[in-house]
């Protein structure tokens, strides 16, 4: 029988059996990627490090002006986006990443950290998705609850806006994150990936979203991204989001694949399952792409209801 570090299988299987039920918690606790999200008061004690770039992503810059978190630097929801004629969002070209990032003062040491205002959680949610992508993924974290639970804590607020040295980080893409429409319609039976829609449940089946065709990717299962958040926009705890995927469907082991309108809604769900220790994607391109294909399969559970009498 194969050993383990000296321990034979027989006895590791023995041992894991009975041991105490708060050390076997642990060891399955261990695949949850806690650096992804820090609390208000961890960041609060963290003010002074001078590793740690504080971005508050926004929809505009008056909303930073009237108050963000001291050293926060601000960036435009679409400043690490690209539209092309054909898809309103997509990952921006490696020159336009670099740009933006020396404005931000991001180096190789840098520990960024993503707060948003109001209920912008999926407009900075992308932001992390993109920065994944740009090979920044291991030193990004989330400010849970954004601004709104920052200022719930009593700490402080500024309304300067802080000097900031040009950043020396250079992208490095990770292609391997961004599932393409054409990979995933090869891939559309594989057993190893769980496909997952990440808009409401009436757009999964089929009613309105304005898009082409209404409907679902065929074998996607439904989680909305709102599922993953509680009330107060703070991400679930590890036990409730695992019961998420679990009562969704999703595999324990598979690869979690998230599209939904057109790539941001999907970066939610992407952050709960690589958060939960998933292997994880975003179908960039996402239902806007899928829906517009007519070579492409699709599935409306809403026309195939007979209408009500």
């Amino acid at each position: 029988m194969r050993c383990f570090n000296g321990i034979c299988a027989a006895c590791l299987l023995v041992f894991t059996t009975f041991l105490a039920p708060s050390v076997v918690t642990a060891f399955q606790q261990e695949s949850v990627r806690t650096s992804m999200l820090v609390s208000t008061a961890w960041l609060h004690e963290r003010l002074n490090d001078p590793s740690l770039v504080i971005v508050h992503v926004g929809t505009n810059r008056r909303e930073y002006r009237d108050g963000h978190i001291p050293g926060a630097r601000f960036l435009w929801t679409q400043e690490l986006a690209y539209s092309d004629p054909d898809l309103t969002l997509e990952l921006p070209s490696k020159a336009q990443a670099d740009s933006v990032l020396k404005k931000l003062g991001i180096s190789e040491q840098s520990h960024i950290i993503l707060c948003f205002d109001g209920s912008n959680v999926t407009p900075t949610t992308r932001v992390f998705f993109t920065l994944d992508y740009l090979g920044l993924g291991d030193r990004v974290s989330l400010l849970d609850g954004g601004l709104d639970a920052w200022k719930a804590g009593g700490h402080p607020v500024i309304t300067e806006t802080p000097k900031v040295a040009e950043g020396t980080f250079v992208p490095a893409l990770k292609a391997n994150l961004v599932a393409t429409c054409d990979w995933l319609k090869e891939n559309i039976n594989n057993p190893a990936i769980s496909i997952v829609d990440a808009r409401a449940a009436q757009y999964y089946s089929g009613n309105g979203g304005g898009m082409p065709r209404p409907g679902h990717i065929p074998n996607a299962v439904n989680i909305p991204f709102s599922s993953v958040l509680d009330s107060t926009n703070k991400l679930k705890d590890p036990a409730s989001l695992k019961r998420v995927f679990q009562q969704a469907g999703v595999k324990q082991n598979s690869r979690v694949i998230s599209y939904c309108h057109i790539g941001q809604q999907a970066t939610m769900v992407y952050f709960a399952a690589k958060y939960l220790g998933y292997e994880a994607q975003v179908y960039d391109g996402s239902f806007e792409e899928w829906s517009g294909r007519k070579d492409l399969p699709l599935v409306n559970p809403a026309a195939a209801t007979p209408p009500r009498k």
